[in-house]
């Protein structure tokens, strides 16, 4: 069994709604490519924060490996931001 100690439970390939990078609303997807990045996403009544390593992918793409302990432990999921209308939306990815 695999301990994925401070990670909250989402559903896989469900879009959440980002309402905050690193403490504020997001702008571009430039804010979420860095070393240690915190995201909070919300669907529904349901908000997650995600910590983790960004980086981008490609022009519309910036994926974010999310890590147990405040970001900087073991790899516990993969999400991928994109934009999406007026804002960003992330979608956990199954690795598997």
């Amino acid at each position: 069994m695999t301990d994925h100690s401070g990670a909250d439970e989402v559903v896989s390939g469900v879009p959440y709604a980002v309402t905050a990078v690193n403490g504020r609303p997001p702008g571009s997807l430039d804010d979420f490519g860095s070393d240690l990045v915190e995201v909070v996403v919300s669907h529904g009544d349901r908000r997650v924060t995600v910590r983790g390593s960004g980086h981008r992918v490609d022009v519309s793409t910036v994926v974010i490996h999310e890590k147990t302990f405040d970001g900087t432990g073991k790899d516990v999921r993969t999400w991928q931001i994109s934009a999406a209308g007026d804002g960003f939306e992330a979608t956990e990815r199954s690795i598997f």
